[in-house]
Order: structure tokens, then C-alpha cells, then sequence
């Protein structure tokens, strides 16, 4: 029996009354939080002999599926985050399809010219360059910057850094002054409420807006509905070219009483008949990255029109991608929903970006402090990191390297690799 995703705290309540199912589907993050209440078993001896482990997968994706190099996951599929780009409705306009790669700067310039091309002069707007601006955006832009959203050790937030506030005043003049992202109501108002929906899909198929951020998990519905002519673009850039890359997971209830066949059904997510069924389905990149190499895969028969797009989500998957960064003190939907709060303060000037950003990172701060403070194993599994924090900023006030095994963020384990303030993992000798 699996217990559904998408219902976090029921399953968290099922599995420490002992009634959880025998695989717990895990969403991205979860597999962190699920084992910090004991929920999960230790599959790292038995993935090694079953073929498994997280060598099998991407290595972006390790993060999201050890706890202190312990494996207590394995993914059931794989998204990498980019933009969809509807080709017919910008050559409509006389527009080529975006570029593959493109700054901030190119970013807003191409917007301004489709939206003004695409809609009437005189009548109210219908036409937008992208639906919203997520809190995925937002943190992906600050990465592009060199900043995340935690620190090195995730002991402390980055909202009311300098930064933050550049990346609030860019999407804030998408929306407000350049009008290539419509406010909240007028998303509303084209889409009927403000989540991703089946109306979204049509109205991007329509062309009412030139871009969708999804992963390759959008070809399920653009199968059905359109568009057919599509293209693929990275998210603006100001320097540093990342994306996220998360899926779902698998793990083992640590009170099944099957757990022998628990693995097994582990193992089937890393045969061929599984990974196959992902390249055919489009529900993301197959959890092992050879099949997204193949023939099958890259030039799927039924759909001669994708051709050419399914291997840039693989590539962005190797070169790219960077999971979310999980704090142990701090849940995932709690940041997402003070950081939200925030910016529909400021986006809507019910506060200033500054006040509101010192505001949230007071509150993040709070939260991570409260949740330090719940068991004495904590507060000192707290301490210890704050004291790698401050050896790790000496490090970098002195120019000094900084050894890998200290940094848990995994934005920062990469950016301090390509910056060059770290070695590589295995060279730090």
C-alpha cells in the first residue's frame, strides 16, 4: 500500500501511529522531513545491493534523497523547472520564439515588445508574457545573483539582503510597470482563481500568454489541448544560469510490516519497464538518466513536433539544476507561505521592500529559533551548525578555501565550487 503525496501532515500522522502505508510517496523535500520523525527506513545498505542508490540517479538530486549520507529515497520521477514558450503566438506578432538562454535585461525587452504587439491599443489586456511570478522565480533569480535563500548552513535566512530587495524591485517592475506579468487580479480574472490550472493551459494554448514555467510534465497536457508548437527557454539570468530540478520519491514506512517487499517495488522504480513508462507518459525525466538518451526518449514517434526539445531538460538536469535548499528548522510550506505574504505586501504597496523583506526575515528567523529550541538534540544539532557558520564566513573574510563538508545548502556546495572557494568533493585533500 503507498500513501498518496500531496498529504503531508496525514501521512506524518498515520506513520508515527503505526498505521502508515508501506511505501510513503514523498514530495520534493519530504523525504527530509518524514525521516526526522522516524518515519522512514534505512535503505542504503540494501539500494547498493538491489541497484538503487543514489549513484543510479542524477547527482542533483542526492540531496533530496540522503539525510547525512544515509539514503532513505529514491526518485519516481525527475522535473527540471524551465519556460514553455508558445512559437505561434509570438510568430503571430512578427516575434521569433525566445532564446534558449537570455538575461534579465533580454528578458524584459522581448516582453515588452510581445505583450505591446499582442494587445489592442485601447482595450484592457489580455495578453501577457508569463502568468505569475512564483516564489521559484523569485529564489532562482537571487541564485542567478549568487544569492539563496538560506545561508551556507541553513541557520539563517537571506531575505533582507541587498540582493533579495534588487530581485522584489525587478518582478515588481515586471508587474507594475512593465505590465509583461499581470497583477494577481488580473491573473484571476483571465484564469478564474489564482492556482495553476487546466484554464491556464488553454489560455497559454491560446496564446494569451507566450510563456508556462513547467517541466517536461506539461507534454501530458499539451498533448491534449495545445500548443503543438513549442519551444524551450531557461529562466532570466543576471549572471549565474541555475534552475531547480525536484520531483516525486519513493521511500520505505519504517513500520511496514513488508518491507521485503517494499524494497522490491524500490528496485522497480530503477528498471527499464518503469523508466520507460516515464519517457512515454511525459510525466518528467526518467528517475535513471540513461533512458533519457534514448531514441525512444529524444525522438518520441507519436509526437514528430517535440522533436528536439526532450533532451534540454536532461541537459539543464546535468549542467544546471540545484535542488531547494531544506532547512532542518524550518518547514518548506512555511517559507513558501511567509515569503508569498511578503511579496503581495510590497507587490500591491501595502508595504514598502524594505519593510516588508525585514519583516519576513524577522519571521523566518523566529520560526527557525522556535523549531531549534523543540528538543535538546536539536538546539545543539543548531548550535554546531552556527559555529560551522562562522568558521565558514572567516574563511571567506580572510579569501581562504572553504572544505565542501562544511556547507549543507546545495546552491552554495555548487557556487563555491564554480566560484572557486572550495574543491570539488573528493579533492579536498
Amino acid at each position: 500500500i503507498i500513501n498518496k503525496g500531496h498529504q503531508t501532515e496525514k501521512n506524518i500522522i498515520q506513520g508515527v501511529s503505526g498505521v502508515a502505508g508501506d511505501i510513503l510517496d514523498c514530495m520534493t523535500g519530504e523525504v527530509y522531513l518524514y525521516q526526522s520523525v522516524g518515519l522512514l527506513e534505512d535503505l542504503t545498505e540494501t539500494a547498493k545491493e538491489m541497484g538503487f542508490d543514489v549513484s543510479k540517479t542524477y547527482p542533483a538530486v542526492r540531496s533530496l534523497l540522503e539525510v547525512s549520507g544515509r539514503q532513505y529515497g529514491f526518485p519516481r520521477n525527475i522535473s527540471v523547472i524551465f519556460y514553455w514558450a508558445n512559437v505561434d503566438a509570438f510568430e503571430r506578432v512578427g516575434m521569433s520564439a525566445p532564446p534558449d538562454v537570455w538575461t534579465v535585461e533580454e528578458f524584459e525587452r522581448i516582453g515588452k515588445q510581445f505583450v505591446q504587439a499582442s494587445n489592442k491599443a485601447g482595450e484592457p489586456q489580455s495578453v501577457y508574457l508569463n502568468r505569475n511570478i512564483t516564489y521559484g522565480t523569485r529564489w532562482q533569480l537571487a541564485r542567478s545573483m549568487g544569492l539563496d535563500f538560506y545561508n551556507e548552513t541553513m541557520t539563517k535566512s537571506n531575505f533582507d539582503h541587498p540582493i533579495y530587495h534588487e530581485v522584489c524591485e525587478i518582478t515588481y517592475g515586471w508587474i507594475n510597470d512593465l505590465n509583461i506579468i499581470p497583477t494577481k487580479a488580473e491573473a484571476e480574472a483571465l484564469t478564474a482563481d489564482s492556482s495553476v490550472t487546466r484554464v491556464e493551459i488553454h489560455l497559454f494554448a491560446k496564446g494569451n500568454f507566450g510563456l508556462m514555467n513547467a517541466g517536461r510534465y506539461g507534454l501530458m497536457y499539451f498533448r491534449q489541448v495545445g500548443p503543438y508548437n513549442l519551444s524551450i527557454s531557461e529562466f532570466p539570468h543576471k549572471g549565474y544560469r541555475n534552475t531547480f530540478i525536484s520531483g516525486g520519491a519513493e521511500a520505505v514506512y519504517a513500520g511496514s510490516k513488508h518491507k521485503d517487499l517494499a524494497v522490491y517495488f524500490m528496485k522497480f522504480l530503477s528498471s527499464e519497464a518503469f523508466n520507460r513508462g516515464i519517457v512515454e507518459n511525459g510525466d518528467g525525466l526518467p528517475p535513471i538518466p540513461k533512458y533519457a538518451e534514448s531514441k525512444e526518449f529524444l525522438y518520441p514517434e507519436k509526437y514528430p513536433n517535440e522533436w528536439g526539445l526532450h533532451g534540454r531538460g536532461t541537459e539543464m538536469a546535468k549542467e544546471i539544476a540545484i535542488p531547494y535548499s531544506f532547512s532542518p528548522f524550518m518547514l518548506a510550506k512555511t517559507l513558501v507561505r511567509l515569503e508569498q505574504k511578503a511579496f503581495d505586501k510590497l507587490i500591491t504597496d501595502r508595504s514598502s521592500i524594505e519593510d516588508a523583506l525585514s519583516a519576513l526575515d524577522k519571521a523566518v528567523e523566529t520560526e527557525i529559533e522556535r523549531k531549534a529550541n523543540e528538543s535538546t538534540e536539536s538546539l545543539e544539532h543548531y548550535q554546531k551548525l552556527l559555529k560551522i557558520q562562522a568558521e565558514i564566513d572567516r574563511l571567506r573574510s580572510w579569501g581562504e578555501m572553504v572544505p565542501l563538508e562544511l556547507i549543507s545548502n546545495p546552491f552554495y556546495k555548487r557556487y563555491y565550487v564554480e566560484k572557486g572557494w572550495a574543491l570539488p568533493e573528493g579533492n579536498e585533500g
